[in-house]
């Protein structure tokens, strides 16, 4: 962050209720916006309907616009199909404050290559979250206690921290990208998060606030998220804390992550259908059929099947894929809390707020500072502990960090109830690492999976996802030219 130095609630709506008020898609909002819906996943419907393509691509966020576009750019006839109605998988910019917001996924950061790259590829701006500007920083200790410093107070207490926290992590992870490049040895992929920073030699104190802090990086307890996995981050950024805070919170796309998804997708010439989830996958005589909710049916040679990994088990496979993905699936990443903003009413220093895992908000910073408000952005570690469709509950998690902040609006999204993400970002459980991760990117015959979910580098992020669709793109063009040259 700037000047460092160094099981769901009872309120939680159910995917029933959740699809019947908001269409596919939809938020909880402060009584001032909507965000769009889906249209009828049976309107128009066509019997049997049967077309050949080289590639089916499942699934329109980062991971499968990519994997059209390039596949599609390498000459390949592609057929693009989306469950929902919209474009962005778990990334969604709607406007809110006067600010086109993003209540999935939002930062990132110039030691992401390949999300940078697509920036400089097509000349998109960027912003800096204010929280870079801080000048107050507000956290509790062990004991629950508020604090408020200047940043080299907090700083000088959770640098070291940090440090002590990401030790293992060059012995770990010295090829990053390639995670599993030197076996565990020390036992870190089966270690919780939690387990480790019991063990660290550190302050109450400064254990709390990692605690936290593994919560916000799982987007769950600590007691959820592998220690290995954790230190993935700090690897991917040259094991500088400056720089993984730059890469994870500090640049995002003027006009939201969207205007970099519409620029990619308006570069692919893939035929392209919204609101049709695919619910059987069979492969047969060297072909890849493919059946959505409508009843229709594609066929393709190969299939990149470009969704959440806790979705894919929602799939039915004709044969059955590998037990492992069906799995992990049903059981889930670690990601599942809760992020909102909140528009605040009046001026204010630029705050960020750092808390104990077990309040509502665990993190909170200004995110937008504008002339007579401010918009503050806050993440939870699990919905059981914040109601995020009430004004009243948002406006006292906000006042733990600022007690005298009058919450003027607010919005928000529930990826768990999301049908097409059943959660937020990833980060993997104790043992998947390790024991599961070359299954979860292996292909099954025609099939091939993209997601950020399962990406090499950064797991759980954009960059992530734009890796794993080039990736399988790649492949995918690859195996293509190989059988035409065979023929």
């Amino acid at each position: 962050m700037p000047n460092n130095k160094g099981d769901h609630a009872q309120f939680k709506r159910s995917r029933r209720d959740f699809l019947r008020s908001a269409g596919v898609a939809g938020a909880a909002v402060g009584g001032s916006i909507a965000l769009g819906g889906a249209p009828n996943a049976f309107a128009n419907y066509q019997e049997n309907q049967r077309s050949d393509y080289d590639v089916i691509v499942v699934g329109a966020g980062f991971a499968g616009v990519t994997a059209a576009r390039n596949a599609s750019q390498a000459g390949l006839r592609v057929l693009h199909l989306e469950g929902s109605g919209r474009v962005g998988g778990r990334t969604f910019t709607s406007r809110f404050a006067n600010h086109d917001l993003d209540l999935g996924g939002t930062w990132f950061g110039w030691g992401q290559p390949h999300i940078w790259a697509e920036k400089m590829r097509y000349d998109m701006p960027i912003k800096e979250s204010s929280a870079y500007s801080s000048t107050q920083y507000v956290w509790y200790d062990d004991k629950g206690q508020r604090k408020v410093g200047s940043p080299d107070e907090y700083w000088g207490m959770m640098a070291p921290a940090n440090d002590t926290f990401y030790a293992p992590a060059r012995e770990a992870l010295p090829r990053p990208y390639n995670p599993l490049f030197v076996p565990d040895t020390q036992g870190l992929d089966h270690k919780t998060t939690l387990e480790a920073i019991n063990e660290l030699s550190l302050s109450d104190e400064q254990k709390s606030l990692l605690r936290a802090f593994a919560a916000i990086n799982g987007h769950s307890f600590a007691d959820q998220s592998s220690y290995l996995d954790q230190l993935r981050w700090i690897a991917l950024s040259g094991f500088s804390q400056s720089f993984m805070w730059d890469n994870i919170a500090r640049f995002r796309f003027e006009g939201g992550t969207k205007a970099l998804l519409n620029a990619m997708q308006e570069d692919s010439s893939a035929e392209f259908k919204l609101g049709q989830p695919v619910t059987h996958v069979r492969q047969e005589n060297d072909q890849v059929y493919v059946t959505t909710a409508r009843d229709e049916t594609f066929v393709g040679k190969k299939l990149i099947l470009a969704v959440p990994l806790n979705v894919i088990h929602s799939v039915q496979f004709s044969p059955a894929i590998s037990n492992t993905k069906l799995d992990i699936s049903e059981q889930g990443h670690t990601g599942s809390g809760t992020k909102i903003y909140a528009r605040l009413k009046g001026k204010r220093p630029l705050t960020f707020g750092h808390g104990d895992q077990n309040m509502p908000l665990c993190f909170l910073w200004t995110e937008y500072d504008d002339t007579d408000s401010q918009v503050v952005v806050g993440f939870g570690a699990s919905p059981s502990l914040l109601d995020t469709t009430s004004k009243d509950a948002i406006q006292a998690a906000v006042r733990q960090y600022l007690p005298d902040a009058e919450v003027l609006e607010f919005a928000s999204y529930d990826w768990n109830a999301d049908p097409f993400a059943r959660g937020t970002w990833c980060m993997y459980r104790p043992g998947w690492l390790t024991e599961t991760f070359e299954d979860l990117q292996a292909p099954e015959g025609h099939v091939h999976f993209a997601s950020a979910d399962i990406a090499s580098g950064w797991r759980g992020f954009i960059d992530g996802a734009i890796e794993s669709g080039a990736s399988a793109a790649a492949r995918v063009s690859e195996a293509l030219s190989a059988e035409r040259r065979e023929a």
